[in-house]
């Protein structure tokens, strides 16, 4: 009977043992967590790039969309029936509207 009750305290023990072990895990991990979510990233000392800038996606959109209608203004050309008057200087004027909604309106085209 005397090595059933020390079966009994050393399983007590041990269970006691395990439970202050995860207890003190939580305590290291839990601060951890909150450490990392409140850590502010690093401002880089590195200039961004403007959004107007050569090869912005501001700049790539409104140049994309000025190629593909000058593209329907040469297709329309060919075509003996359609009007394509005025078709270019449209395309410029939407160029610029293009770059006026996104902010880079000093870069804009002088149109006919």
């Amino acid at each position: 009977m005397a090595d059933g009750k020390k079966r009994r305290r050393g399983g007590a023990t041990t269970m006691i043992r395990i439970v202050l072990l995860v207890l003190g895990l939580g305590l290291l991990v839990v601060p951890t967590m909150a450490h990392a979510q409140n850590v502010q990233p690093k401002q880089s000392l590195q200039t961004r790039p403007s959004a107007c800038g050569i090869g912005s996606q501001s700049i790539r959109v409104c140049e994309n969309d000025l190629r593909s209608c000058n593209s329907v203004c040469e297709a329309r050309a060919l075509d003996p029936s359609a009007v394509v008057a005025g078709c270019a200087t449209r395309c410029c004027t939407q160029y610029n509207v293009c770059l006026r909604l996104r902010g880079c309106g000093s870069r804009g085209l002088q149109c006919n």
